[in-house]
């Protein structure tokens, strides 16, 4: 917590942009924004003394993105918690909330508020909290994100295109954020632990595999486990690996002539009557319909 008075704004180099309240409130009623408008952004490379507090927070989502020195954040009434280079820090609207510099090393960030009904969307890919908190990525990785151009493309006008071309800038940091994972192993994106984690279970598919052994293999928590993978899929884990095992069974009804039963078990089914209802969920067809189409 600072020990002397500090500010919001007014820093060296700095650039930023509020949206007029009429032109935000313009923007709200057309369709291109119902999802995701930014409404504020700004760059800091120096911000010295840099310190807000917000005791009912603020309409918008705040996302800030640290790219060199230090700095902190409290939600609500939790703990104060410390910023390094390449975190990312998602503060919820309408939180209370406060935020600043470290007095010894001031941080350089860029940052974003915005609204619409994309927002919590985005804060669950990210594995983050809906309630807010903090990514940690590395520096590099920070850097990448390039949430500077969000800023870059408001500083053009406030005209539609200019406003989309902020609101897809923003989109595309999240993105980047999304297919990158916390500092447990910062090497690897989400998409290559998600990618792991589907070749382990093709390798297993006819052993009785638990959400924590698979979260475990990819070295996350169970939820941050299950939210990378469905945002990346499109499922839960455990849904995947069902589909997984249909459709090894599928191919083992084309290609062999094996009894039903028997290819229940080595797709990992030791019930057939549980087979023929997962079968049928994801094909469409009972395995012995399925088996009578013509292939080809």
């Amino acid at each position: 917590m600072p020990s002397h008075p500090r500010i919001p704004e007014g820093f060296r180099g700095q650039r930023l942009v509020v949206l007029p309240e009429s032109v935000r409130i313009h923007a709200q009623t057309h369709p291109l924004f119902q999802g995701l408008l930014v409404t504020d952004a700004g760059i800091f490379p120096h911000a010295k003394s840099h310190f807000i507090e917000r005791n009912h927070g603020v309409p918008t989502t705040l996302l800030i993105v640290c790219l060199a020195g230090k700095g902190w954040f409290r939600l609500a009434s939790g703990p104060t918690q410390p910023v390094e280079p390449g975190s990312l820090i998602w503060l919820p609207a309408n939180q209370a909330h406060a935020y600043g510099a470290s007095e010894e090393t001031p941080w350089a960030i860029e940052w974003a508020h915005f609204q619409g009904f994309e927002v919590d969307s985005w804060c669950q890919i990210l594995g983050i909290p809906l309630t807010g908190g903090i990514l940690s990525l590395t520096p590099s990785m920070a850097a990448n994100l390039r949430l500077g151009q969000v800023w870059a493309h408001l500083d053009q006008g406030y005209s539609v295109a200019n406003l989309a071309a902020a609101s897809s800038a923003l989109r595309s940091t999240l993105v980047a954020a999304a297919r990158t994972t916390p500092s447990e192993n910062p090497q690897k994106t989400s998409n290559e632990r998600v990618a792991e984690s589907i070749a382990w279970m093709k390798s297993h598919l006819s052993e009785p595999l638990r959400l924590a052994e698979l979260a475990s293999h990819s070295g996350l928590s169970i939820p941050h486990y299950t939210v990378l993978f469905r945002g990346q899929t499109g499922f839960s884990p455990m849904d995947w690996f069902l589909r997984l095992r249909v459709q090894w069974a599928c191919e083992l009804l084309d290609t062999s002539h094996l009894p039903i039963g028997d290819i229940a078990r080595q797709a990992g089914f030791s019930d057939p009557f549980y087979f023929a209802r997962c079968f049928r969920r994801v094909v469409g067809k009972s395995p012995r319909q399925y088996r009578q189409v013509p292939k080809g």
